[in-house]
């Protein structure tokens, strides 16, 4: 048998010739169409995983390469099958990952100078007419309005706009970026745009008493998300807008761009205000499908509408908690179908300074008690601290309740030097044998 196996194996009958061998390479065994399917998946994948907006330092990780740049590696055919083909280069950055820092809060602005901008333009060009994803970090960029011009270049194929601001970044590091270019942009017709993002960046001029933002109505028929800061950017056609972020909007630009009748929103679902006054953006959008709503700020609203439709499609309302609030007390009368109620924002938990919180939530601690609200059928309320005897009472009167959530644990870390903790022990016991609850960040007991 020994013999037998050791003569097979030797047997030069059945070993291929040099030739052949060396013809056989990884190119014959996979043709260029097959190739760029399994390319496609592969890109595929990492494009549809981005979250949007892209976070600077997850951007700046994923695409320090090239997503196929290990493919690349491979030999020169795969090479050249990857450059060639247009939908690999869709996505452009321009700033956004070629920076170099000096501890964390330094960073270098450059300036493009003709052979920067010949690169960025053979990148674009490389995409052919696919539609694009450019993200764009001004504050890198010392010539801000020669990168206005070249995507005025492509303003056709833009599908997606995401500009940045640099993280960690002292005030007196900050470029200031001219407003004016800025919206320059958004006034051409952008047919192809589907989602756009403006971050929290300083604009020049920084605005004096006098200063009013602006309101552009975007030729951007496709337009489904749409999160900027400063001025008020809508779709003159808002028919797929379904997502929208107003950030750090004063009140005398509201007044003075929401002012010419309701704006019809008829397909928005979810709606997030910072930084500005709610009530004045909440009179003016008509959003009849609306199913999230979220307000954050650190003050409460100042400008209390005359009234506002019922949101009978609301499901998720999320107000930052910062005291008594006319404007809040009416928004949470118009809800009727609400699920979840949170007196923060959810996404924000983990920045909230958990041992400075000691006042209970307002909704709670309201003159008349909790039964002088109308409350509706909530599943899932989210407070940033409660007493545990306090979230009793609300389950008593509110049976719908199935899930609860405090931030702040009132027996780890009692809000009180007074405070009951065994009283609160009991309570906690009650609790559980008729909802979940849970602390901090914990998951959900029960999915």
């Amino acid at each position: 048998m020994q013999e037998g196996s050791a003569q097979s194996y030797t047997d030069p009958a059945k070993v291929a010739p040099a030739s052949e061998i060396n013809q056989i390479n990884i190119n014959s065994l996979f043709p260029p169409e097959l190739l760029v399917h399994v390319f496609d998946v592969l890109h595929k994948d990492t494009m549809e995983s981005l979250p949007f907006p892209l976070p600077y330092e997850e951007g700046l990780q994923r695409f320090k390469q090239h997503p196929l740049s290990i493919a690349m590696l491979v030999c020169r055919g795969w090479c050249d099958l990857i450059k060639s083909t247009p939908a690999y280069w869709t996505f452009v950055d321009i700033g956004a990952l070629h920076h170099s820092t000096i501890g964390k809060q330094a960073y270098t602005v450059r300036s493009l100078g003709s052979e920067g901008v010949e690169k960025i333009k053979g990148r674009l060009k490389k995409a052919g007419s696919l539609p694009l994803y450019v993200t764009v970090a001004p504050e890198y960029i010392s010539d801000f309005g020669t990168v206005l011009k070249i995507l005025k270049e492509y303003a056709q194929q833009l599908e997606t706009i995401n500009i940045v601001k640099i993280p960690h970044l002292r005030d007196a590091t900050f470029r200031q970026i001219s407003s004016e270019q800025l919206l320059q942009l958004f006034e051409l017709p952008l047919p192809s745009l589907q989602r756009l993002h403006i971050d929290k960046f300083h604009l020049a001029p920084p605005p004096p008493e006098s200063w009013i933002g602006s309101r552009v109505d975007m030729d951007a028929p496709r337009l489904y998300y749409l999160s900027s800061h400063l001025h008020i950017l809508l779709p003159q056609n808002p028919s797929h807008l379904t997502s929208l972020f107003i950030s750090g909007v004063d009140t005398r630009t509201l007044q003075s761009t929401l002012t010419h009748g309701q704006v019809q929103l008829p397909s928005l679902l979810n709606l997030l205000i910072r930084d500005s006054e709610p009530g004045l953006i909440l009179s003016a959008l008509s959003t009849p499908l609306l199913q999230v709503l979220i307000y954050h700020s650190e003050d409460a609203s100042t400008h209390l509408p005359e009234d506002l439709p019922e949101y009978s499609h609301l499901r998720d309302l999320q107000w930052s908690d910062v005291g008594a609030d006319a404007t809040f007390d009416l928004v949470f009368r118009r809800c009727p179908r609400l699920v979840r109620y949170a007196n923060y924002v959810v996404d924000k938990a983990a920045e909230l300074g958990i041992s400075l919180l000691v006042d209970p939530p307002t909704i709670l601690a309201r003159p008349g008690s909790i039964d002088s609200i109308k409350w509706p059928d909530l599943q899932e309320v989210l407070f940033d601290c409660a007493t545990y005897a306090a979230l009793k009472a609300l389950v008593d009167l509110v049976p719908t309740i199935k899930r609860i959530r405090t931030l702040r644990d009132p027996i780890a870390s009692p809000m009180r030097h007074d405070e009951d903790v065994e009283r609160e022990r009991t309570y906690l016991s009650e609790l559980r044998e008729k909802v979940d609850v849970v602390v901090w960040l914990d998951p959900w007991t029960e999915m």
